[in-house]
């Protein structure tokens, strides 16, 4: 766990392995910032069932029990918490809010089901639970209980066959962790690094107001315990897609039957703790000013053999075969590779976001690129997440990986993108697997968000649970899941996940020009991305208030035309694509649904270099009204689920702004909605300005 002497021992370990692999430079960067703790395993937390005499019916575990004990002894690992929570001994009536999003508050609203000074029972799965929690305490929630459905975590049983340590499913006394802090980096700090002698402008307080830190306290239970509120629940049956995997019927509530009350109790403290990030490199033969960063966080909520240490694992042997090929031959990459181990990524990302804040102009100036591993959550494909810029070489990279799947291979998909594509079509884009853009619950999220640095995400997955995984921040992420239930053909996976992170690290390092697929970026603007949002203006149906903002995307499509002509000329001739200009006209005709007066031509397009700064344009160093950190125009983080990424947020948030408006705002949203699709078409302005010849 960030803030521990355990994890400062893993930071030594890191860099003793580091050094001794012979990477360059290896070195600590540190910084103090704020962080939650649970209590000690003999006074945990735990929710309560209680008659009107006080007496307990029942009483969760508080702790997780060990299975496999040689690997689960540490009490403190197995109690069970959410990072951030406040304190409080709070009783009350309990209404079953299902995963907790707008549609489960809504059937609650119109079923005259009140979540006001109500405990709020909220299922895992589908988004970030710190938005579950805080979306449940704009309700009116005075606690929150959190815990894993069978329905997502055991869908086969709950029976000991089914569950662990016989399968990767969860047992029934099981916990996930987590953080409930929906912003990024230290909450003392926000917008500046947290180093000594700089002054901290940040509070608690002040991230309660905004709504980054919840102000109710909150528990995470397993699904034993919550079979016993569940059972008890009175009130009306929820609607089948509130219904779970346990064997009752869920009713909403928010009685309990015979007139029993719960108790949530929460106890914890927040400190300031240093917290270690690690950086080595191997430095670059002819452009050693130009980064391609490799990343993985090694901070865990327990014994992490998952999330993160997979990544971490396999960072430190990417690092020592890297060095050990330039001992042996004359190679070395032109550009840097850098190395990078995050700490205390999981209460919010913190130490990746303070290092962007403290070296955002020298990253901004020298990353190529950013490639993040952060965990392996099964072993049947590889799932990547990519800006667009960069999946001509995440593609191409797979195609370079031999398959580790024996299986696979008898089937003749011998190689990586083989089984992906099998698994993944992207139906738009044949030949190309889905390759959606990075979402906000890892790493790569503020070089990417705030920095506008191309970056890919990364994991081996199962195709029927790659959300998550079932033992997901449990006490039960030790090496026998690793080893016989997750990877059990000795480590191929991890052998093919480092093979894949140096191919595509070495293809991004050696490349004569940094090869950016802006053809692909533009590509997806022209024929996915304006289209798309074409057709949710007119489902609107707002005409008198979406005509200005209207007429600005159309501006703007004329730009993109020339930007997308602009780019399929300058590669033409220097890379593969991923995007074939064949399949153009298919999406000409959607082009031209949308857009029927608009005459789209190919254009004659220009010669020129793509500049390194081209991807830069699309960061708005403003950011949004509602978050300044929010900057990149195109690509960003799910406003209300931080695990999701999103495309033109901002653009999307107006519409929604105004789909619940009164006749009297839509005057100001109309304008605000002109003016944040005329700062993306600013962004593609600037793009064609980066490519030109001159200005």
């Amino acid at each position: 766990m960030a803030g521990t002497d355990a994890n400062a021992g893993v930071a030594d370990s890191i860099v003793a392995k580091w050094t001794a692999a012979g990477l360059e430079k290896v070195h600590k960067v540190e910084y103090n910032v704020l962080l939650s703790y649970p209590p000690d395993a003999t006074n945990p937390n735990y929710m309560s069932i209680e008659d009107s005499s006080g007496k307990v019916i029942y009483k969760s575990e508080g702790v997780s029990p060990a299975i496999v004990v040689n690997e689960q002894s540490d009490k403190d690992a197995a109690v069970q918490w959410v990072a951030f929570s406040a304190n409080g001994n709070v009783v009350g009536d309990v209404v079953y809010c299902g995963h907790a999003t707008d549609r489960e508050f809504q059937w609650l609203q119109t079923s005259g089901i009140s979540v006001k000074d109500k405990i709020a029972l909220i299922r895992y799965g589908g988004s970030f639970r710190g938005d579950k929690v805080a979306l449940a305490q704009k309700h009116g929630a005075v606690a929150a209980i959190l815990y894993s459905d069978p329905a997502e975590v055991a869908p086969n049983g709950i029976q000991k066959d089914d569950v662990y340590p016989n399968t990767v499913y969860m047992p029934a006394h099981a916990v996930q962790r987590g953080t409930l802090y929906k912003g990024n980096g230290d909450v003392l700090s926000p917008l500046y690094p947290s180093k000594p002698n700089l002054w901290k402008s940040g509070s608690v307080e002040e991230a309660r107001n905004r709504g980054d830190l919840p102000s109710i306290p909150v528990i995470p239970i397993s699904y034993s315990s919550a079979m016993e509120l569940i059972s008890r629940l009175d009130g009306i049956p929820a609607p089948r897609f509130m219904q779970g995997g346990l064997n009752i019927t869920y009713n909403a509530g928010p009685a309990l039957k015979g007139n029993l009350k719960t108790r949530v109790i929460v106890s914890g403290h927040f400190d300031e703790r240093k917290i270690q990030n690690v950086i080595g490199y191997v430095t670059g033969a002819e452009e050693p000013e130009r980064y391609v960063i490799l990343g993985n966080h090694y901070d865990a909520w327990t014994y992490g053999a998952m999330d993160p240490n997979a990544g971490t694992a396999v960072l430190a042997e990417v690092a020592r075969a890297t060095v050990q090929v330039m001992n042996e031959t004359s190679w070395r990459p032109a550009r840097s590779l850098m190395f990078a181990a995050w700490d205390a990524e999981e209460y919010g990302l913190v130490g990746s976001t303070e290092f962007v804040e403290e070296f955002a102009e020298v990253l901004t100036r020298r990353a190529v690129a950013y490639l993040n591993m952060d965990c392996l959550k099964g072993n049947e494909t590889i799932y990547v997440q990519s800006s667009p810029s960069l999946q001509d070489q995440a593609v191409l990279a797979a195609k370079n990986v031999q398959n580790p799947r024996k299986d696979e291979i008898a089937a003749n998909r011998t190689t990586v993108y083989d089984t992906w594509i099998s698994l993944m079509k992207d139906f738009e884009y044949p030949g190309v697997p889905n390759i959606p853009i990075p979402m906000g619950g890892s790493d790569q999220k503020t070089f990417l968000d705030y920095l506008g640095i191309p970056s890919v995400n990364f994991a081996w997955i199962d195709m029927d649970k790659h959300y998550t995984y079932p033992l997901y921040h449990t006490l039960y992420e030790t090496e026998f899941t690793s080893e016989h239930l997750m990877d059990t053909d000795r480590f191929s996976i991890h052998r093919a996940i480092g093979q894949y992170w140096i191919e595509f690290a070495v293809q991004l390092a050696d490349a004569p020009t940094i090869p950016y697929s802006l053809y692909t970026l533009s590509t997806k603007l022209m024929y996915d991305y304006i289209p798309t949002l074409a057709g949710s203006i007119q489902s609107m149906n707002m005409t008198t208030y979406t005509t200005d903002g209207y007429q600005q995307l159309l501006n703007m499509v004329s730009t993109a035309s020339n930007l997308q002509s602009l780019t399929h000329r300058l590669e033409a001739d220097s890379m593969p694509r991923t995007v074939d200009p064949l399949i153009r006209s298919r999406h000409n005709d959607k082009l031209i649904k949308c857009f029927p007066s608009y005459n789209y031509h190919q254009g004659r397009g220009l010669t020129a270099i793509a500049h390194f700064s081209f991807e830069r344009c699309f960061v708005n160093p403003r950011g949004t009204p509602d978050d300044v950190t929010a900057r990149h125009v195109l690509f960003s983080t799910s406003k209300t689920d931080a695990y999701a990424g999103s495309v033109m947020q901002q653009v999307y948030k107006v519409l929604d702004d105004m789909s619940d408006a009164t006749e009297a705002q839509l005057p100001a949203l109309s304008n605000e909605l002109a003016n944040q699709i005329s700062i993306v078409h600013n962004s593609l302005l600037c793009a064609m300005s980066v490519l030109a010849d001159q200005i």
